[in-house]
């Protein structure tokens, strides 16, 4: 009698589990090394096809907006790229997007 009342909570506590996905934000970290990673010519600045990959990659919907938004926002002496000099105004530009894993 134990036993069968055991087993049928078991299969109740089971039935009622649900499993979500649980988000949280990329960390600098995370987002600094996404940023290097697709810099893929090596050359230390990021273009704006790199920027799409890597807002692509943060789950955005419009990746070539957001590429166009950081470069306004980071690229301070408007070169069409991102130097390692304006890699700190584009970290916060991405970091204030909220990304979520």
């Amino acid at each position: 009698m134990v036993r069968e009342t055991l087993v049928q909570l078991w299969n109740n506590m089971e039935d009622a589990v649900v499993y979500r996905k649980v988000q949280i934000p990329w960390t600098k970290e995370q987002v600094m090394a996404e940023f290097k990673r697709l810099d893929k010519d090596g050359d230390d600045r990021i273009s704006k096809e790199e920027l799409k990959a890597a807002f692509d990659k943060f789950g955005s919907r419009w990746g070539s907006f957001r590429a166009w938004r950081a470069l306004c926002h980071a690229d301070a002496n408007k070169d069409g790229f991102i130097s390692m000099e304006e890699f700190t105004d584009l970290l916060n530009y991405a970091l204030k997007c909220g990304y979520k894993l």
